[in-house]
């Protein structure tokens, strides 16, 4: 321990350094893609291609939008579904029972999940590690049979259908443009979201509280109220993300909308691009999404079940020789370019601690 220094102070420095941004090199790699992203979508015409980018740059804001749980809080959560369907469902159903226009219904959405996904912080605040994992698994099952049983509601297993008649007003268009310019807005937003987090002090209570949380709590931050908001607005931008769901395939059934696969889907991307950074969502979901559809496309007829091995073993193999994500590697391979670009070695950091 070193002299004159709190083990609290020490630790909260070591968190401080270890979460801080990663700016520099790699931002510009990130603008590029973000670049890239948006050029794709004004240049390719084919519809397949299209889908598969509409696809993409929506589970790039959905994996965004749980990133803030689970990679900037700690929070890992099989339970976002839940919070995906109640946009979903929400949103629809003030459309077809209402009038209510899917614009102001998707806040509406957002309202009711982030509210649900702060209580659900705040009952299992004290489960940690596995045991809050499987509260959020539950917590969603909760939500799919409700939604199954619920009959006049939610139209139980038969699901929900919104007319496909073209119309702004309530979010149905004729082209996939349309819906490919919101998409891009949806992950845009939530990638600026995320990098505003990283910036300010907040976020760095995600991390200290993350990290370290008794270190954090000897400062006097409040692990509780820090989790729970990150959680309310995680599951607030990801009910967003359902109504945009809802309003492209222009249908819903509770099988498949509030389905753990989602869940699993989100923490999946974020692993693989690098969980607790903002551009990682945004390259696993550039990998895992058109990777899944055209595996699916061009196996499925062929063998059964192919498809998913194959990307089953691609998925394992970036994780494994990719620890930290394709985001982390990206970080690696720019510091070693540009060593300003990159954290202060640890060695530094010791000998910096040592003459203190």
């Amino acid at each position: 321990m070193v002299e004159g220094r709190s083990p609290a102070s020490v630790g909260v420095q070591a968190i401080s350094f270890s979460a801080a941004p990663r700016r520099g090199a790699v931002s510009m790699i990130e603008i590029a893609v973000l670049a890239s992203c948006i050029v794709a979508a004004a240049v390719v015409s084919n519809r397949y291609a299209v889908d598969i980018m509409i696809r993409t740059f929506l589970w790039a804001g959905l994996a965004l939008a749980w990133n803030i749980a689970g990679g900037y809080a700690g929070l890992i959560s099989f339970g976002h579904a839940a919070f995906f369907g109640i946009g979903a469902y929400t949103s629809t159903i003030l459309l077809l029972n209402y009038g209510v226009p899917p614009w102001f219904g998707m806040f509406a959405g957002a309202l009711i999940a982030g509210c649900a996904g702060a209580l659900l912080t705040m009952v299992c605040a004290r489960l940690r590690g596995p045991f809050f994992i499987l509260s959020t698994l539950a917590a969603g099952e909760v939500v799919r049979i409700a939604a199954l049983n619920w009959r006049t509601l939610t139209g139980g297993s038969e699901g929900l259908e919104i007319p496909p008649v073209p119309s702004v007003v309530d979010m149905v268009f004729k082209s996939q443009w349309p819906y490919a310019t919101i998409v891009i807005a949806y992950m845009l937003a939530m990638f600026a979201l995320s990098v505003w987090i990283e910036q300010t002090r907040y976020g760095y209570y995600l991390f200290a509280t993350r990290d370290d949380e008794d270190g954090a709590s000897a400062i006097g931050i409040n692990p509780c109220h820090t989790r729970t908001a990150a959680m309310a607005v995680s599951a607030a931008t990801t009910a967003i993300g359902g109504t945009l769901f809802a309003q492209y395939f222009l249908y819903l059934d509770p099988t498949h909308v509030i389905s753990p696969d989602i869940s699993f889907q989100f923490a999946l991307i974020c692993a693989v691009g690098g969980l607790g950074t903002a551009s990682g969502p945004v390259f696993g979901a550039l990998i895992i999404v058109p990777l899944s559809e055209l595996l699916r496309g061009l196996l499925s007829q062929s063998t059964s079940g192919l498809h998913l091995v194959i990307y089953g073993i691609i998925v394992i193999i970036v994780i494994l020789y990719f620890p930290s994500g394709i985001s982390g590697a990206i970080s690696r391979a720019a510091s070693r370019l540009s060593p300003r670009a990159g954290l202060p070695p640890v060695s530094n950091l010791k000998n910096s601690d040592a003459e203190s």
